[in-house]
């Protein structure tokens, strides 16, 4: 049965709202005008004409419910204003608050009705594009860039608190799927592959305020980060050989968590998404720290282990800086795996050095190798065997995923903040930041399968079983406080206008 609103007079169908946008006709001098001046007017014209149709279906919608609404079991109390950040700038709108009889309880309809939460501030449309771009850029660049592209005037800080809680959103779900992966409430990978390799590095960045512990001032926090693929391919097809992209990569990186519960998680992953204890064969690499020796023998018993060639060559530059031949005669020692007797070189030039910091040096590195010794035989054999399945993957995932962000010039971090960001950085680089908007999140976007795809104004006119559809006016254009403004004068000129006569009303 249509329910006539008594307000605007026309008849809608139960169960829906409708949206009128009327037309716009506007005179502009000649005399100066330019193409970005245009583009300008225009931009705020149609920003203006949105927020207003906006405002005016939420309230006309919010009327709606107050027909509909349960008599007797709730009590109009008032009308309260609302702020709300959205893709087309802020709106103002005002909706009724109820008291539920009994309970005492206070509800706003509107809200439930259209899944708006207690405390937000901006569409979730909204509240995306600043975490996109807030994991690429520092909040003030963010706040100028989305100025300029949608014309939204947003606090960085503003952006950054929200940012921050998605952020710690996604953290807190990702805990309760570790949570559920550890006991086992899970159904085994979807795939069992024949090879799993598994890498992880910890590096620094600068806190913004300083601690202190054991004493010592505490400048830094570990950020930890581990990769997991199946092997490479080729980045272009008939692309050079060098250009290689990982199979099936994931990141995971943490802050908060300690190496050796980091280091667990991990393998909780890897099980989850790999099935790491079923496949053939298993690599762990590392730069050779000793928590990551304990770490793979005691969360990855399956994994050979591999020291990263990177770290061992760098190592070596660092150990004898200046002294290329030396550095080549070792690393040739290396290639062919003859690790005991670079070893023997090693400390040989460390009996004859005359200066203590070289002897220091090199005492050091040959601690390095001989601790490592096992996780370099496997990688040069891997070397020899196929170059593409060594490891030093990190390196890279480290840059894209931590220092791009998180250490330019001058930055600081607190730890809530960097944890936030990195959440959202590593959900954007294993590709599932459209899923958790839309599939994963507990208050998700939900507009698939709800609206259908657009149609012109003509077609618009010749359906009326469209869904959902609702009848507006613009206030200024016919009543409201804003009817007498000058600009609101220029609106109005459109309806006595052809531009879109024809099309809004094809009967004339």
């Amino acid at each position: 049965m249509d329910k006539t609103s008594p307000r605007k007079g026309r008849t809608t169908p139960s169960g829906t709202i409708a949206i009128e946008f009327k037309g716009v006709k506007v005179k502009i001098p000649k005399e100066g005008l330019t193409l970005e001046a245009l583009e300008e007017m225009i931009f705020d014209i149609s920003r203006g004409i949105g927020q207003k149709a906006f405002v005016d279906a939420l309230e006309g919608y919010d009327r709606q419910l107050a027909e509909e609404r349960p008599r007797g079991m709730l009590k109009n109390l008032t009308k309260k204003t609302k702020y709300l950040e959205t893709r087309i700038g802020e709106i103002k709108y005002r909706r009724t608050l109820y008291q539920e009889k009994g309970s005492g309880k206070l509800r706003y309809l509107l809200d439930e009705a259209l899944k708006i939460s207690k405390n937000q501030r901006m569409s979730l449309r909204v509240l995306e594009i600043y975490g996109t771009l807030a994991a690429l850029e520092a909040y003030r660049k963010v706040a100028e860039q989305v100025g300029s592209l949608l014309g939204i005037k947003y606090s960085h800080e503003a952006i950054r608190q929200n940012v921050i809680r998605e952020g710690q959103r996604i953290t807190d779900q990702e805990s309760k799927e570790l949570e559920k992966i550890r006991n086992l409430d899970i159904p085994p990978a979807k795939e069992m592959h024949e090879v799993v390799y598994t890498e992880t590095d910890a590096t620094y960045i600068r806190r913004q305020r300083k601690g202190k512990r054991r004493g010592k001032k505490k400048r830094h926090f570990e950020v930890k980060i581990g990769i997991q693929y199946t092997g490479k391919e080729p980045r272009y097809q008939g692309g050079k050989k060098a250009a290689r992209k990982l199979i099936n990569k994931r990141v995971y990186a943490e802050i908060k968590a300690g190496r050796n519960k980091f280091l667990e998680q991990l393998s909780y992953l890897g099980e989850r998404d790999y099935g790491l204890s079923m496949a053939k064969k298993s690599y762990f690499g590392g730069d050779g720290d000793g928590w990551i020796r304990a770490g793979q023998k005691e969360y990855f018993p399956k994994a050979e282990y591999l020291l990263c060639t990177y770290h061992l060559f760098e190592r070596l530059r660092q150990a004898l800086p200046g002294r290329g031949e030396e550095q080549k005669r070792i690393k040739v020692l290396f290639e062919k795996n003859k690790v005991p007797e670079a070893l023997r070189r090693i400390q040989g030039l460390a009996q004859r050095s005359t200066q203590e910091k070289e002897k220091v040096l090199l005492l050091d590195y040959y601690g390095y190798v001989r601790n490592n010794i096992n996780g370099i035989e496997s990688s040069m054999r891997i070397r020899r065997e196929d170059r593409e399945r060594s490891a030093g993957a990190i390196e890279p995932a480290i840059d894209k995923t931590i220092a791009h962000r998180f250490k330019g010039r001058g930055m600081s971090w607190s730890e809530r903040g960097a944890s936030a960001i990195l959440k959202i950085r590593q959900t954007i680089e294993n590709g599932e930041w459209k899923d958790w908007w839309y599939e994963k999140r507990d208050k998700k976007i939900e507009i698939r399968g709800v609206l259908k795809p657009l149609l012109t104004a003509k077609a618009l006119c010749k359906r009326q079983d469209i869904a959902p559809y609702v009848e507006m006016t613009l206030p200024c254009l016919a009543d409201g406080q804003d009817q007498s403004k000058p600009w609101a004068y220029v609106l109005r000129g459109l309806t006595r206008g052809n531009l879109l006569k024809e099309t809004l009303n094809p009967k004339g």
